[in-house]
């Protein structure tokens, strides 16, 4: 059965952060990620999926585990995914997933002695946003704090870009970095901020069992009220003539360093 014209307006609200917001909803595109979303403890409200996602073996046993999470299950026309899809070349499946609010608190504190936070400071970037999500589930982050400044992240782009990651990690969004990590020192957590000028290179800190490590935008860094308030400023030595570092690339190479380098 075709989808109402009301239907296809809704769902491609959802495109939008306003929507996102007021709805509490996103969509997952691909069958890499709605895998993921099945695999995880979010709720997948609805599911839209074209007739040739049965083709593949994948596909089937997607749509029977799908069947498993929601009732809501609806097979489309290419021309109406075409309608939803965010994608230029949409791979037949998605689905709309409740969003998950994760508090500060529950963040900071971890029954485990050991804890790594890191913390977003204007990341602007989808792409790069969604890169170091992905990062930090690969280098074992146990927590991740969005500030009130970065990009949204159930934004599209940011979701495909975490490959999965946003479904792994405990993210808090929209957070208050001054305030927060001010509480994080008081319970114990060092605190080391990403810095051109930092006067430590990042593979000679020691890190506690309770480190948090923050990173900022891409033009300018992190805001001089959070460097201020770190404990380390920890740099990435330059080799060649490049101005500056893409900073998903120095978050990757300052996490490769953590585990290694604990105390």
């Amino acid at each position: 059965m075709a989808l109402t014209k009301s239907r296809l307006k809704s769902l491609r609200e959802l495109t939008l952060r306003k929507y996102r917001d007021e709805r509490r909803q996103f969509i997952v595109e691909g069958v890499r990620l709605v895998q993921e979303a099945v695999a995880s403890d979010f709720t997948v409200l609805e599911v839209y999926h074209t007739a040739d996602i049965t083709d593949q073996p994948a596909g089937r046993a997607l749509l029977a585990r799908l069947a498993e999470k929601t009732a809501v299950i609806h097979q489309t026309s290419t021309r109406e995914m075409e309608v939803i899809s965010e994608t230029v070349s949409f791979q037949g499946v998605l689905a709309v997933v409740r969003q998950k609010q994760f508090a500060v608190d529950s963040i900071l504190t971890r029954r485990d002695t050991s804890s790594l936070i890191v913390a977003l400071d204007g990341v602007s970037d989808p792409g790069n946003l969604g890169t170091m999500i992905r990062t930090c589930d690969w280098f074992g982050v146990n927590g991740v704090l969005l500030g009130r400044n970065s990009v949204e992240l159930y934004n599209p782009k940011v979701v495909r870009s975490t490959m999965g990651g946003v479904f792994h990690l405990p993210i808090a969004g929209g957070v208050d970095l001054l305030s927060t990590i001010s509480r994080a020192k008081g319970m114990g957590y060092r605190t080391f901020v990403t810095d051109l000028k930092g006067e430590t290179h990042f593979d000679l800190v020691k890190y506690p069992a309770r480190s948090l490590v923050i990173f900022g935008n891409e033009a300018w860094g992190v805001s001089d009220q959070l460097k201020d308030l770190a404990d380390v400023h920890v740099s990435i030595r330059r080799y060649g003539a490049a101005e500056s570092l893409n900073v998903s690339v120095a978050c990757g190479v300052v996490l490769s360093a953590v585990h290694r380098l604990f105390e």
